[in-house]
């Protein structure tokens, strides 16, 4: 048992404050000085909160009851264990009768200490608010940074690879194309090269890359019909060029020159009855025109494009390329509507004769001799036959000898791509 040094009062063992006036419960059990009273019969309290007594008011002075300890527990404890039933006497001590003093000291009534219950989480300080706010501010400025790098970065290398690429298409001149196109064509028949059209007075005319390359000229002695003139054969190169996709029609020549000349009529129909200096004259002017040098293919550009990389008589099957005597009705018809070669290119052989830029000198064939001068009255080469010639005369080796100012003929144009 404990006394209260201040009232005398005895306590339980297990109380650490006087219900009556709040002092420690510090004096030793004297049972002649100390009135018997017995114990609450309470729970222990919390061991992890803190006990304090009930105050004391002036509607309960003349009653006095013992109150149960306020506990701050745990958060995480459970409910307290139910109060067990106190003795009659304690009953009977805090109902009806009214606690003398055992002392001539006054009691005094202390009041209750205050509690304060202190939040583990404390408030930050406005020093470390401002830290916090400026390593924020620091962290959302360094992503921002980052961000900005990065896209400049990007914008660099996307604009260097531009450059690169522009760069590269600048060196990489039209020739330069052309002949790697040539070097995976040459000698294949098949349809290649870039086309374009020139626009005359409304009047389309089709223009088709031939890449250059080298071919055997002429025909091998073993070709069955083969004239004395088509050798000996020999390795020639032609440098790339553009040729006309079909003879040059009547609808085209009427537009360069205002006139047609033709024996049979038609827009469609090739142009006949030309004379060469007539043809040389319809490239003058479209030249003028166009502001490109047009003139009539060589004889080597004409041998060349006609067998379109192959290397027989014929560059495919003669009926199906070719209208000649035997199929074309003595008379002409529109371009275009037979097969086209492996360059693409329509009647190289059949429906009309056509002119050549060429003199006409024996083989081998050599650009430098003289035969490209397009002064003089030498006789020019004609090539490809027409439609009242024998499949013989319709040959890729084939070659005529006429005089510049002969008619009956018509003729298809070129330009060189370098």
């Amino acid at each position: 048992m404990k006394s209260c040094p201040a009232c005398n009062r005895t306590f339980d063992d297990t109380m650490t404050f006087c219900l009556v006036d709040g002092s420690i419960l510090s004096a030793p059990f004297d049972p002649q000085t100390t009135e018997h009273l017995p114990a609450l019969n309470r729970p222990d309290p919390d061991r992890t909160g803190i006990m304090y007594p009930a105050p004391e008011t002036a509607d309960n002075l003349d009653e006095k009851r013992f109150h149960p300890p306020q506990t701050i527990g745990s958060p995480n404890r459970g409910p307290s264990p139910p109060e067990t039933t106190a003795s009659p006497l304690a009953q009977e001590y805090s109902s009806t009768e009214e606690i003398a003093p055992h002392s001539a000291m006054k009691t005094m009534k202390a009041p209750l200490p205050e509690v304060m219950v202190i939040n583990n989480q404390r408030a930050p300080s406005a020093a470390e608010t401002s830290g916090s706010q400026l390593t924020q501010t620091e962290s959302t400025g360094g992503k921002r940074l980052a961000l900005i790098a990065a896209v400049l970065l990007g914008v660099v290398i996307i604009g260097g690879i531009a450059w690169l690429i522009f760069r590269k298409t600048r060196k990489e001149s039209p020739d330069t194309a052309q002949t790697q196109q040539a070097k995976q064509t040459a000698n294949k028949p098949q349809l290649t090269g870039q086309a374009f059209s020139e626009n005359i007075n409304g009047t389309q005319i089709q223009m088709v890359y031939a890449p250059g390359g080298k071919f055997l000229m002429g025909s091998p002695p073993s070709e069955t019909g083969r004239d004395n003139d088509e050798g000996s054969q020999s390795e020639t190169t032609v440098p790339s060029f553009y040729i006309s996709k079909y003879e040059v029609t009547q609808a085209q020549y009427k537009a360069v020159t205002g006139a047609n000349p033709s024996s049979f009529k038609g827009d469609d129909l090739p142009v006949d009855s030309v004379s060469w200096n007539d043809a040389v004259e319809f490239c003058r002017k479209l030249s003028q025109t166009t502001g490109r040098d047009y003139r009539l293919p060589t004889e080597a550009e004409w041998e060349y494009a006609g067998r379109a990389g192959t290397t027989g008589p014929y560059a495919g099957n003669i009926d199906a390329l070719t209208w000649y005597s035997a199929n074309s009705g003595s008379r002409t018809h529109p371009v275009g509507q037979k097969q086209p070669n492996g360059f693409g290119l329509y009647d190289m052989n059949g429906n009309v004769w056509e002119w050549c830029q060429s003199k006409y000198r024996p083989y081998p064939y050599n650009a430098n001799d003289g035969r490209e001068d397009l002064q003089g009255t030498d006789v020019r080469v004609l090539r490809g036959g027409s439609w009242e010639s024998s499949a013989n005369s319709c040959r890729s080796a084939y070659r005529r000898r006429v005089i510049p100012d002969a008619r009956s003929i018509g003729f298809r144009i070129a330009w060189p791509a370098t």
